[in-house]
């Protein structure tokens, strides 16, 4: 299997730019333009960091992985919830580092909950543009 790659401008203009529209959409939506930089940069988080942690599944732990196409399936839901919850609590330490300490925070599986949806949503994009996804087995 070839391990998959691509060109870091090409990583850093997709996920800095889904990470600036993400500050965005919650700056305008809190009413509060201020917040757009720490929000990107929370985003950023699962961003440019989903992106490594499902590179390095493609890449080093999926080929890995032996068994059915289910048990592969599971394998991979159960390392992004744990990726998730990961990036999720980076995400908190830089926040409490750079912000108040006054918002509400959800618990700590919520980040890798949110990190399975996003990457099944994302996968099933993949896959009606015909590329390889999770859902197919080849992505």
């Amino acid at each position: 299997m070839t391990p998959f790659s691509e060109p870091w401008r090409s990583t850093a203009l997709r996920t800095g730019s889904l990470a600036l529209g993400i500050g965005i959409v919650a700056g305008i939506i809190q009413h509060r333009l201020a917040a757009v930089p720490l929000v990107t940069l929370f985003a950023l988080w699962f961003t440019l960091g989903g992106h490594f942690i499902e590179l390095w599944f493609r890449n080093r732990l999926g080929p890995r992985v032996r068994g059915t196409p289910a048990r592969r399936a599971v394998a991979r839901i159960v390392y992004w919830f744990a990726g998730g919850s990961l990036l999720y609590a980076a995400a908190l330490v830089t926040r409490a580092a750079l912000a108040d300490h006054n918002a509400v925070l959800w618990p700590w599986w919520t980040g890798g909950v949110l990190f399975v949806a996003a990457e099944l949503l994302i996968h099933l994009l993949m896959r009606a543009r015909q590329q390889p996804s999770f859902y197919d087995g080849r992505g």
